[in-house]
Order: structure tokens, then sequence, then C-alpha cells
């Protein structure tokens, strides 16, 4: 048999401890908070798949230039954790800042091998042609190291290239064979690899920023909805 002062002094101490946790942070303090951070949970998901859908649509142009797959990869995370927010975004978001890290030590040494491979395919493969000639035009470069190494690639032993050191889009001001060896100062002398390494690093960064931004989220929600249940189990 429990004594009655023994019960009295229990209900009394629960008493105290409901009363300072009302002061402090009750229930009904952390509903607004708990909207709040549904909110923007919600917001984040809709950041996430929209980021990636804006990548995949508007700055993908030089994938095809890169012999692995790891920026779509990372691009197409971003856009199943915001469309499965509740479930992936705690593991799709740790993922993808791993996947970040590996890509950005690897990159350079990733375009140095696949660079010159992409190279041989100019002019036969129509997306590596457009590619290079976008990466070309808008970055101001040419070829990989330097705009010599056009002259080891299959493209300069076409029959029709014979007379051309590097493909038009080389070129400053372009022209029908502006390419030729007698016009070298129109020609961008500095290789595409430092350019492509040095936009997917931007990229990967921006993409990996936003992934920490959001999933501070999780963290946030998971604090709150530990701090209700311990309120909750006190009412």
């Amino acid at each position: 048999m429990v004594p009655l002062d023994y019960s009295e002094r229990r209900q009394e101490e629960l008493k105290k401890r409901k009363t300072r946790r009302r002061r402090c942070c009750s229930v009904r303090c952390l509903k607004a908070p708990m909207h709040m951070f549904t909110f923007f949970y919600w917001l984040s998901g809709v950041a996430l798949v929209t980021t990636g859908a804006w990548t995949l649509m508007f700055e993908n142009e030089y994938s095809v230039l890169l012999g692995s797959s790891w920026f779509l990869i990372i691009v197409g995370l971003m856009i199943g954790t915001g469309g499965l927010i509740m479930i992936v975004c705690l593991c799709g978001c740790y993922g993808v800042v791993k996947e970040h890290r590996y890509f950005l030590v690897s990159i350079e040494g990733d375009l140095d091998k696949t660079t010159i491979d992409r190279m041989n395919e100019y002019g036969s493969v129509d997306a590596v042609k457009e590619s290079f000639d976008l990466l070309q035009q808008r970055h101001k470069c040419c070829g990989g190291l330097s705009y010599a190494s056009w002259n080891t690639t299959l493209w300069k032993q076409m029959p029709e290239n014979e007379n051309l050191s590097v493909p038009e889009s080389c070129c400053k001001t372009m022209t029908p064979f502006c390419g030729k060896r007698d016009h070298p100062s129109n020609i961008y002398h500095l290789g595409c690899i430092s350019k492509l390494s040095e936009y997917f690093r931007e990229h990967v960064f921006i993409l990996g920023m936003i992934s920490v931004l959001l999933s501070s989220f999780q963290l946030i929600g998971i604090l709150l909805s530990s701090c209700m249940v311990r309120l909750v189990d006190y009412y």
C-alpha cells in the first residue's frame, strides 16, 4: 500500500514539473513552430525538385563530356529526395553530400581521362559536337589541355578537316574555315578541362549547400517532434 503522504508528494512534484514546462515550453507554444516547420519542410521539397529540374533542363549541356554519371546521379537524388520528402530526404540529402565529396575529389581525373575520348567522337556524334561547340564558345576555351589537343584526334584525321587545326567553335569570331592554321590569333588557346572542372565544382557546391541547408530542416523537425512527444506524456 502506497503511503498517502508519498502519493501527495508525487502529485505535487508532477504539478511543479507541468508548471515549469508551461512557463518555458508547452504543447500550445510548440504548435506554431511545428506548423511553420511543416510549411518550410514542404517548401524544401519543392525547392529540391525545382533545383534538380532546372539543372537538368538548363545546366546539363556538358554532362555528355563526363565519363561517369556522378553529376546526373546527384541531380537525380535531389529530385527523388524532393518528391519523397518524408522518407527519402533524411537519407537522400546525406547521400548526396557524400557523393558531392567524392565527386569533387575525382572530377579532374575523370575529365582528363574522358575528354580526349569525347573529342574523338566530335564530328560523328551530334550530342558531343553540340556540347563541345557550346563549351568552347561559352567558356572561351579550345580542346582538352590546350587547343593543340585537337591535332591528335580522329576529327583531325577526317579528310574534310585536314586544313583545319581546330573546330570553328574554337574561333573568337566564328566564320567558315576560321580554324585554319593561318589564323592562330583568332582561336582560343586555353584548354577546356580546367573550365569544365571549375564549372562542375561550382554547380556541385551549390547543390551541396542546398542539400545541407534543407537537411537542417530535418534536424529542427526531429527536435520539435521529440519535445512535443515528451510534453504530451506529461498531459
